[in-house]
């Protein structure tokens, strides 16, 4: 195979044609396709980027808030519990009040009980010694000197002190 001038001069200006038909129809356009495949994953990234920190700042906001409510929660359960141990003092006070009028009541009422069972008594007593002096003297007094009689056992009982 001889290599000749004219076939080295042709291939040579064939290449070149090759190449500035390649750059203008191929190489440009690749480049453009790449360059702006490059820009829109620059733009991606600067935009992941930008939600990152956005996302962090959301997150910051969300914690701060969360805390916040932690402590406002905090705080109305101490308030609530204030409260309950308020009404736990004002029940149990009422209750004591309570139970304090109900004893004075109850000592009222047996001192009540108390001084009637001896007025009972006084006059059961009174129409026994009645009873005993009739048959001591054989004889029924009348009414009048009956009560007379009672109301002078009585005095003289309620002068002398009761054992009790």
């Amino acid at each position: 195979m001889e290599l000749n001038a004219f076939t080295i001069f042709a291939t040579l200006v064939n290449f070149v044609i090759l190449i500035v038909f390649m750059k203008h129809f191929l190489f440009d356009k690749v480049n453009n396709a790449i360059e702006s495949r490059t820009n829109d994953i620059k733009d991606t990234i600067d935009r992941t980027e930008a939600n990152e920190a956005a996302a962090a700042e959301l997150k910051e906001s969300f914690n701060k808030q969360i805390a916040t409510l932690e402590s406002k929660g905090r705080d109305i359960v101490k308030d609530a519990k204030v409260k309950a141990d308020g009404q736990a003092e004002d029940i149990l006070r009422e209750a004591g009040e309570r139970a304090n009028a109900l004893l004075k009541q109850t000592e009222s009422e047996i001192e009540r009980l108390k001084r009637k069972a001896l007025d009972d008594m006084k006059k059961e007593i009174g129409s026994l010694a009645i009873l005993a002096a009739e048959k001591i003297l054989e004889k029924q007094l009348d009414h009048e000197e009956q009560q007379a009689v009672i109301g002078k056992i009585i005095d003289d009982a309620e002068n002398a002190k009761w054992q009790n």
